[in-house]
């Protein structure tokens, strides 16, 4: 109901029909029947004939589901000085469908046909699968993760790994590692190791020096 400029009310309805290709002339002539269903011919003799209807061609699949994401989004988001018009379409279905829906699917995603609706869905912020809010915070993954962990393309450029990853394969063996001896110096955290190695390098210092007076 409200376009770019939120304090507009702006009354439209949004129409998604299966059809085809309609020329111009005859076009005309259905706006026409629309607008006098909608007008009566006094209205139009003295406030004029004012009523737009916008007609367009989806070609595409994608093109159509964009359309019913538009036509679906919700419009009325600001409450604050329109609580009136609130209060008057309270429980109003403002969404409504027609037809019947027990017959064979018409047309199905085909694989071009989901990686464009799933970039819809990213850019939006949404998982393509589930539809939760996506939260980007771990930046670009090395391509050579995603062939090692058998990344599934979803998108261009968007991969989904696996939930639950397997542990590397074949593992690691810890059957050849010995265990320090606690008097071993290399057991010790770097700092104390570098600690050490100052101090022998101090004493041999030292008694070089002694070894030469």
């Amino acid at each position: 109901m409200f376009g770019e400029d939120p304090t507009k009310f702006f009354f439209h309805v949004n129409v998604l029909v299966d059809g085809g290709w309609l020329d111009p002339e005859p076009l005309d002539q259905l706006k026409r029947k629309l607008r006098r269903l909608i007008y009566s011919e006094s209205v139009v003799e003295r406030w004029g004939d004012k009523l737009d209807i916008f007609y367009e061609y989806k070609k595409e699949r994608a093109m159509a589901y964009q359309a019913l994401d538009y036509f679906s989004r919700p419009t009325f988001t600001q409450i604050e000085g329109n609580k009136q018009l609130a209060d008057s379409i309270k429980g109003e279905r403002l969404i409504r469908t027609w037809g019947r829906w027990d017959e064979a699917p018409k047309w199905h995603l085909d694989e071009s046909d989901k990686k464009q609706q799933a970039l819809v869905s990213l850019e939006k912020r949404e998982c393509p699968i589930c539809g939760s809010p996506i939260t980007w915070d771990k930046g670009v993954v090395p391509s050579a993760r995603i062939d090692l962990e058998s990344g599934i393309e979803i998108a261009t450029g968007y991969y989904q790994l696996p939930s639950i990853r397997p542990p590397p394969v074949p593992g690691f063996d810890f059957s050849n590692l010995i265990e320090l001896p606690d008097s071993d110096y290399r057991k010790h955290p770097n700092a104390v190791r570098r600690s050490i190695e100052k101090a022998r390098e101090r004493v041999s210092f030292q008694d070089d020096c002694e070894s030469y007076s």
